[in-house]
């Protein structure tokens, strides 16, 4: 109970705090990080420390199937290259940097441990990128290959730090053996997570209640991530296959309700996850300084300040060298865009939760148990990151002239929704002319077409109208012309809506008309919004 209610007045602080810091800049998720290192040091603020089993087995596979089972799959493929570079190519050099430059910091660690901290430090944590690039306005494409980057760094990451963990704690490591099973791990876990999307895909579409529906896909990344997890895997892979399956294949075959719920659930469901992820990195500050208390502070300045500068300018020298790569015969990647893409390297909790997950090791170094300076040693550098790039990001966003690319983008994409929405009514028009000749005899559903026609059709002119309207995009400013246009529409609503509520409070309408009328007037005002 009492556990219960620490994290009840946690999910508190966030709703607080989002509301509170709603229309700044910064993003929340760096918000909710220093606020939760500034509690951790007030003497009766509940001490809950991150559970590694929590995170890496529970809000991994949530977060991950989430992002992947609503993302653009021909996005991902169209990215593949640079998405891989990133993912796999950028974790490995990282690693392998930071590993050397941890042994000669502190000798006494060895190499396998230094491969330990390096996996650790190596990715940028999906949860951290996602929810600061959803807040500034960032290039559809880098936004794109970042998502697709942070849902596969990790299982190459978590891999590499099993490998590394077993050679320290058996001392005992082949490398053509860790290669081998590196990659048979990568292709297993996609066939499987594929196999899998196919087969849950199929059972799915066949439930038609919503809320069973709604059970089913809150289990769907566990019964993808568990199987495989328990074979040896890391089970990130498979869960992303699946989630890119369902999300491609499936979603549009599912029932319309569930649908809306879907898309009302999962993004509410993981910002809840991510928020309190954050606020839980940041709380753990003072518990982690208290174990590194009696460590000299010059060396450890120095390991943090170098740790720090080669995951920020590691990703840099990676990234441009490997430039050419990123380049494709449609999209050609800007300089701006890579800076963006390099600069774009935070690090979180999933990264904290894995350096907790390392067993306590018989090896002190200068005072310390190397297990304490190990978390020591990831916390900082995930603090250092998330604060530094994180805060600068909107600036240097702004600073480039970026802004301009993204309302580009956003005219782009509002045009191309006009564009189909007239093909759609098109379509429709089309269609009900040949009905109204089918039906001729009948009446009633006679004149029912015709005001469908007419409907549609002022419909369809009201949208060639707005077509013609736009001309450059630049000049074009998307959001006073939706407000514009879906201002008189709001306005019809909330009259319908204050009818409804009168007959309500008359008692001239029951509970279950209520409901279903409101509920019709809540969708078509989220539609216009």
């Amino acid at each position: 109970m009492e556990q219960a209610a620490v994290y009840i007045g946690f999910f508190c602080i966030i709703v607080i705090f989002g509301q509170v810091f709603n229309k700044w800049v910064v993003p929340l998720a760096l918000i909710l990080t220093i606020a939760g290192m500034l509690f951790s040091f007030i003497p009766f603020f509940p001490r809950v420390t991150l559970n590694p089993s929590l995170v890496l087995n529970i809000f991994l596979p949530i977060l991950l199937y989430q992002i992947s089972a609503f993302s653009s799959w021909q996005e991902f493929k169209k990215n593949i290259r640079p998405i891989g570079l990133l993912s796999i190519g950028h974790v490995l050099f990282i690693t392998i940097i930071i590993a050397i430059a941890i042994k000669q910091l502190i000798p006494e660690i060895d190499w396998a441990l230094a491969f330990v901290i390096g996996a650790v430090v190596a990715p940028p944590d999906d949860v951290a990128i996602v929810a600061i690039a959803e807040k500034i306005s960032m290039p559809a494409r880098v936004i794109s290959i970042l998502e697709g980057e942070s849902m596969l760094n990790d299982a190459a990451a978590l891999t590499l730090f099993r490998f590394a963990l077993a050679a320290e704690i058996t001392h005992q490591f082949m490398l053509i053996h860790a290669l081998i099973t590196f990659f048979a791990i990568i292709i297993g876990e996609t066939i499987f997570g594929l196999l899998m999307g196919f087969i849950l895909g199929e059972l799915r579409k066949r439930i038609t209640n919503p809320s069973l529906h709604v059970l089913a896909s809150l289990l769907t990344p566990f019964l993808v991530y568990y199987p495989v997890n328990m074979l040896g895997g890391s089970g990130i892979i498979a869960v992303v296959a699946t989630g890119f399956v369902i999300g491609h294949y499936y979603s549009t075959q599912f029932t319309p309700q569930f649908r809306l719920i879907s898309r009302a659930m999962w993004p509410a469901f993981s910002f809840a996850i991510q928020s309190l992820l954050f606020l839980l990195v940041g709380l753990d500050l003072s518990s982690i300084l208290k174990g590194i208390a009696v460590m000299p502070l010059k060396p450890l300045i120095i390991d943090v300040i170098t740790l720090v500068a080669l995951a920020i300018v590691g990703r840099f020298v990676w990234v441009y060298v490997s430039w050419p790569l990123f380049r494709n015969r449609n999209q050609k990647m800007n300089w701006p865009a890579l800076f963006l893409i390099s600069w774009s390297g935070m690090r979180g909790g999933i990264s904290l939760a894995a350096a907790l997950a390392v067993p306590f090791l018989p090896k002190v170094i200068n005072g310390v148990n190397a297990r304490d300076l190990i978390v020591f040693l990831v916390f900082t550098v995930i603090i250092a990151t998330l604060v530094l790039q994180g805060l600068a990001l909107p600036w240097i966003v702004k600073l480039m002239g970026i802004e301009k690319v993204s309302q580009k983008e956003r005219y782009s994409d509002h045009l191309a929704e006009l564009t189909a929405r007239k093909s759609m009514i098109s379509a429709v028009l089309r269609w009900l002319k040949n009905y109204k000749k089918q039906i001729a005899s009948d009446q009633k559903l006679f004149n029912e077409a015709k005001l469908y026609i007419e409907l549609y059709r002022m419909e369809k002119l009201k949208l060639i109208a707005r077509l013609d309207d736009h001309t450059d995009p630049l000049l074009h400013d998307e959001d006073t012309e939706i407000a514009e246009d879906t201002s008189l529409q709001l306005q019809i609503i909330e009259i319908e809506r204050t009818t409804l509520l009168d007959l309500w409070k008359k008692e001239k309408i029951n509970y279950s008309v209520r409901e279903k009328l409101l509920d019709h007037l809540d969708h078509r005002a989220k539609n216009l919004k």
